[in-house]
């Protein structure tokens, strides 16, 4: 089941938030548009298909879909995927980059960025006004792809088919932190036939982050979407998180965020003046 709701639109630009529960694994028909699509996951782990490149999404990495790029998208069945689209046309895309801008690309999602993902749909939701939507999705979409712009420089390093192989096995690795936050570098290296340290700079230079720190990031993407829902127990949060404490949970989403935990819910819950 696919479920699609608008949330808002302006000059240039479109938000869409979107759920699937999948019945199965197979690939979506593709779909084509004239726009340039920015897709950033709030919760769930799937397979984007744009044109020939393949992609995995979670809530720290989106990616971006190019105008006339058809887009196939493969869910695992019985999860509950959510995310938000935001549609940007040719024009502001150019605008956001001063050149012609990317194609299919992965763009790197760090907690201030999934913040700003939040805020940009709650003042949706709050009915605001038109200008300062756009400046919002013009933030969020420009900083998106400056970040996107530093990790290409660490990925592209290397022959085609030893990237190709690189990139396979990471993701693989990325789909099991996000079913299991709590593996440890030497699981991990074992459910996919690779040696601890291969695996360790492996997943360095193909993401630009080590595994405890991607592990956090996946921690603080769960730790906002919690808040946002209204959870108030951040000790119980933590636990469940896999956080050693409270103030560990605390420090990680203001390192990832720019901010506490109580700052966040207050961000989220009360409009801005």
């Amino acid at each position: 089941m696919r479920t699609v709701t608008h949330i808002a639109a302006g000059d240039g630009f479109s938000l869409e938030r979107v759920k699937i529960r999948a019945e199965s694994a197979a690939w979506s028909p593709p779909e084509v548009t004239a726009a340039y699509r920015v897709v950033l996951v709030r919760s769930g782990t799937f397979r984007a298909r744009v044109d020939d490149q393949l992609l995995l999404a979670d809530p720290a990495l989106a990616y971006l879909g190019g105008a006339g790029q058809e887009l196939s998208i493969a869910h695992r069945p019985g999860i509950d995927d959510s995310c938000t689209t935001v549609t940007c046309s040719p024009g502001l895309m150019r605008e956001l980059t001063g050149d012609e801008p990317p194609n299919a690309t992965a763009l790197p999602v760090n907690g201030r960025l999934a913040l700003a993902h939040r805020l940009l749909v709650s003042r949706a939701g709050q009915g605001a006004e038109s200008p300062e939507l756009a400046e919002l999705v013009i933030g969020l979409v420009g900083d998106l792809l400056t970040a996107q712009a530093g990790t290409h420089q660490t990925q592209a390093r290397g022959r085609a088919a030893t990237l190709a192989r690189r990139r396979a096995m990471v993701e693989s690795v990325r789909a099991l932190i996000a079913d299991d936050l709590t593996a440890s570098l030497r699981e991990l290296a074992q459910s996919v036939a690779w040696s601890p340290y291969r695996l360790s700079r492996a997943f360095h230079q193909e993401t630009g982050m080590t595994l405890t720190a991607y592990r956090n990031r996946l921690r603080t993407m769960r730790a906002l979407q919690a808040i946002e829902a209204g959870h108030d127990d951040l000790a119980s949060l933590a636990a469940d998180l896999g956080f050693a404490d409270h103030a560990h949970l605390t420090r990680t989403v203001r390192e990832e965020c720019g901010m506490p935990p109580v700052a966040v819910r207050r961000l989220l819950a009360v409009p801005p003046r």
